[in-house]
């Protein structure tokens, strides 16, 4: 009977010498931490710091990685600064991570758009309008559907399509006269 007792406050006097595990944040107080961020983003793009706004989203994003509107915030921000091809990458794996997000792949689009990507651009304006479209936001899909409009009708290149309409008509047809 003795050895049973003894062998019972040595365990516990063990386990009471064990490190304290740390305590993970629950969802809940995630989901809050990563709202705040948000709004600090906000107020800070208000009084122009870019960069603590970026910080601000990037640490929302890594607290809380199922709140979409800190990726889209955060692609909004590098659209808007004209990091396109950057924007492009960073929206590329959002749409990983939210492949059901309409307003994802329409940013997607943009990005690829102004990166000069064209059928990137195209895909993912398709793939806007369809999850529109399956979501019944008759707005937002006509909206998608205008854009893939213009990126089918737009060149492949566009710098060669640039370049295209400032050289006169003349030496585009060959009846110009050379020097």
């Amino acid at each position: 009977m003795k050895k049973p007792v003894l062998l019972l406050i040595i365990l516990l006097a063990l386990a009471g010498c064990q490190k304290p595990q740390e305590q993970q944040p629950s969802l809940d107080q995630r989901k809050d931490i990563g709202h705040k961020l948000i709004v600090k983003s906000l107020q800070d793009l208000q009084n122009k710091d870019l960069k603590g706004s970026i910080v601000d989203l990037e640490t929302s994003i890594k607290v809380n990685p199922s709140e979409p509107e800190a990726y889209l915030l955060l692609g909004q921000i590098l659209l808007k600064v004209q990091q396109y091809d950057q924007a492009a990458q960073f929206l590329d794996m959002t749409a990983k991570a939210f492949p059901d997000n309409g307003t994802v792949f329409y940013m997607l689009s943009i990005a690829n758009k102004m990166a000069g990507k064209k059928l990137p651009a195209v895909l993912a304006a398709r793939r806007s309008v369809e999850i529109f479209q399956a979501q019944q936001d008759r707005d937002n899909m006509l909206k998608s559907a205008a854009l893939l409009h213009d990126l089918i009708g737009m060149p492949e290149n566009p710098a060669a399509a640039a370049s295209a309409k400032t050289v006169p008509a003349s030496e585009k047809s060959g009846t110009g006269t050379k020097d």
